[in-house]
């Protein structure tokens, strides 16, 4: 099961409204905005101090779309926890309850000597938007771009950026950094770096041309890296929007990296297939963590939770007596009722099911590896032991029928669900639809957050979708 793109962690590599552009004018006259110095009265006299700062920005700003839902960029606040290991000062600049205006202004004033973007399909015009901004306020300061498009097209980050990381970059990107400021490299002199030591990087411009090859880290490698550092985010507003809608205070947590299947719609370009599970002790002390940060709910990211049942077993054990509850996607199959009956025990609320279709041929046709039945199994095992199931949908596939459509609507109404969700094809890059679809139309709706939308010719009508989305939306709401 792959990551959708509403439950995008963040970046384990390094994300939104237009920024607009502007410069240091009349600011250069005040030393704490000049990049990494800051002057200091020492008796009497004046003291250059090196603060190697480094910004991380995650520009997603709040759509208030009804598929909303917002957690922190978890893969910053990794990055954050490895900056700080090795004595770098760095700075999250999460954009989600921001403004650009207000992003600029707090950009200038840190005054950062590096400066990493998040980017993903959904993000490609504002990541270089606010690359432009940044420019143009700092043209000297190196700005990387990382997250799952530039792992994939990394040709297509050129100016403004510096460079790329692909793929995982929680230790290369990082060493980047320190080398960056130990051996007094430039933007116009990167070639002073070691840069065929960093798995993942690819620069090309005029005078270097590196293309490195990414890396899965191993679990020895993730069982030692810090707990992310999430004290760069505004957690009082996280909270207040869960609250308000779902009367719970929730956050996100993952477990494992990496997903074993190959749907047919799922790019996994960053973790890839490599299935690696954390430590369970690193795990339990930050859900610790994140108890004293006010949270009471677990939002776990993980794309397949419930693959290992070993792990998924270990998990419900140590989360036993803990004051605080849990969601996670849940593959259709592969789970029994004693083993429901120790999630629920453990304190699962809800799970979330890719049932994807009612047609046994458009399962085939996503390579889902699961069948109907299966997942019908699955929505009573957990709604007989009390957990909650929501279930996703596609409809519209490439090859299905009116027909097969028909079929998963009423699937979605005579299954005993709580929560359903309607998405049309989604051709992620990197994925093996994307890959077989002719008429993409790039740049189109990407950046919308609109499930009914097609970005490719589809042979549906979409307003036709739309209507019967709508119909079968209402008729589950009537169930109730």
């Amino acid at each position: 099961m792959g990551v959708r793109s509403r439950f995008v962690v963040g970046w384990m590599v390094f994300s939104a409204r237009t920024g607009s552009r502007s410069s240091l004018r009349g600011l250069a006259r005040s030393p704490i905005f000049w990049p990494g110095v800051v002057r200091m009265r020492i008796d009497g006299g004046s003291e250059e101090v090196d603060m190697r700062k480094v910004g991380l920005i995650f520009p997603y700003f709040r759509t208030r779309s009804q598929t909303e839902m917002l957690f922190p960029p978890l893969g910053l606040a990794w990055l954050a926890a490895q900056l700080s290991r090795l004595g770098l000062e760095s700075k999250i600049f999460d954009c989600t309850f921001g403004t650009d205006t207000q992003l600029r202004r707090d950009i200038e004033s840190y005054g950062p000597d590096i400066v990493g973007i998040y980017s993903m399909a959904s993000l490609t015009r504002n990541t270089f938007e606010i690359a432009e901004m940044v420019r143009a306020s700092f043209p000297d300061v190196p700005i990387v771009a990382g997250g799952p498009l530039p792992t994939l097209f990394p040709a297509r980050y050129g100016l403004p950026f510096d460079a790329v990381f692909r793929g995982e970059a929680d230790l290369s990107f990082p060493n980047f950094c320190r080398d960056f400021f130990d051996l007094k490299a430039s933007r116009q002199r990167l070639e002073r770096l070691p840069l065929r030591t960093y798995p993942g990087l690819f620069i090309h411009n005029q005078s270097l041309h590196i293309e490195n090859p990414t890396v899965h880290h191993t679990e020895l490698e993730i069982a030692s890296f810090p707990l992310p550092d999430r004290s760069g985010f505004d957690h009082n507003a996280y909270q207040n929007e869960w609250f308000r809608e779902s009367g719970a205070k929730t956050t996100s947590i993952i477990t494992t990296f990496g997903c074993p299947f190959d749907c047919d719609f799922c790019s996994k370009s960053v973790f890839g297939s490599s299935y690696r599970q954390r430590d369970l002790g690193t795990v339990f002390e930050e859900i610790e963590q994140i108890c004293r940060l006010g949270y009471d709910s677990l939002w776990i990211a993980d794309d397949t939770f419930t693959l290992n049942l070993r792990h998924l077993e270990s998990f419900c054990e140590g989360m036993k007596g803990r004051e605080i509850s849990w969601s996670c996607l849940s593959r259709a199959n592969g789970i029994d009722e004693a083993m429901v009956s120790r999630m629920k025990q453990a304190g699962c609320r809800r799970v979330y099911l890719g049932l994807e279709s009612g047609s046994p041929e458009t399962l085939k046709l996503m390579d889902k590896r699961i069948t109907v039945n299966e997942g019908i199994n699955a929505v009573h095992q957990y709604r007989q032991a009390g957990i909650q199931v929501a279930a996703f949908f596609i409809v519209g596939y490439p090859g299905e029928t009116v027909e097969s459509i028909e079929s998963t609507f009423k699937l979605a109404l005579t299954l005993p669900l709580d929560y359903i969700s309607f998405n049309v094809p989604y051709p992620l890059p990197g994925s093996r639809l994307f890959e077989r679809l002719s008429g993409l139309e790039e740049g189109r709706d990407w950046s919308r957050e609109n499930e009914i939308t097609f970005v490719y010719r589809s042979e549906f009508d979409a307003d036709w979708l739309k209507r019967r989305i709508a119909e079968t939306m209402m008729a589950f709401g009537a169930r109730s």
